[in-house]
């Protein structure tokens, strides 16, 4: 890796042992294991969550604005974001890097993508970040071994997919302003699920760029969308933050329902 990205240490959770990590934005979330996140999206047995949390991981710090490049032996590396927001990007040999995705606390990055072969994901840190970059072999051998974990990991796929379709579907169907606030409720609901909020408010550090390339808009589109939401008294923002004053009534305009995104969860 290069001078932007910092390997803190190689550990087997349970050791005792715990990196220390300077300087480091928390966005609002509690760090967050492997066997934490994976928990959300369906039950597993005990000795699945105990093979999960001695999975071997290596803590790594992405400093904000810098990326990391990923490919191991053909496989995309595993990372569970324990703090701070990052995009994820696929190289294009004819456009270079798609953003593709936001990540948050609480999120697997490269978890579908890892189960292809020779599939490299490029990170771009929003802010600093402290991830678990885990075994790609290890995580396999679990989905192998244990039918729960299949499941659960099968679950959180589902959820990406079901996010990149209603963000397509909203691009395709959907006004720039209407995208905006879609694109919106979307993260107030993977939020909500993660279990970062307990209000309309949100932390949001993602650049008006990001939102442009996810939407199929510019970045001054962008800004104007946010302004005439704000200006309708339909959202107050901050520079770091974002409160939505009608949830109700943007989910009636742009047709967004987070059951299309996580009801099946609720399955397993």
């Amino acid at each position: 890796m290069g001078s932007n990205v910092i390997e803190i240490s190689d550990a087997v959770r349970g050791s005792g042992s715990h990196a220390q990590i300077q300087n480091v934005t928390v966005s609002h979330a509690k760090l967050t294991k492997l066997e934490e996140v994976l928990s959300r999206y369906g039950r597993l047995s005990a000795e699945a969550v105990m093979r999960l949390a001695n999975v071997k991981v290596k803590r790594v710090v992405l400093k904000k604005n810098y990326k990391l490049y990923s490919l191991c032996q053909g496989k995309a590396e595993v990372f569970v974001v324990r703090q701070g927001w990052l995009s994820l990007c696929h190289s294009s040999n004819n456009r270079g890097e798609d953003i593709c995705n936001v990540y948050m606390p609480g999120d697997i990055v490269g978890l579908r993508e890892s189960f292809f072969n020779n599939h490299d994901i490029t990170l771009l840190a929003m802010q600093d970040c402290q991830l678990d970059k885990v075994t790609v072999d290890d995580v396999h051998e679990v989905f192998a071994e244990y039918p729960d974990v299949r499941k659960t990991i099968v679950s959180y796929i589902m959820v990406n997919d079901n996010i990149a379709i209603e963000r397509l579907r909203s691009c395709t169907h959907l006004k720039a302003e209407e995208r905006v606030a879609h694109f919106l409720l979307e993260i107030y609901a993977r939020c909500n699920f993660n279990k970062m909020i307990d209000s309309n408010e949100f932390y949001f550090p993602v650049t008006q760029e990001v939102m442009g390339e996810l939407l199929g808009i510019t970045n001054v589109h962008v800004s104007r969308c946010m302004t005439a939401l704000e200006q309708k008294k339909l959202i107050r923002k901050s520079r770091t933050t974002i409160r939505l004053l009608e949830p109700s009534l943007l989910a009636e305009i742009t047709g967004f329902d987070k059951d299309l995104i996580y009801s099946h969860v609720n399955l397993l």
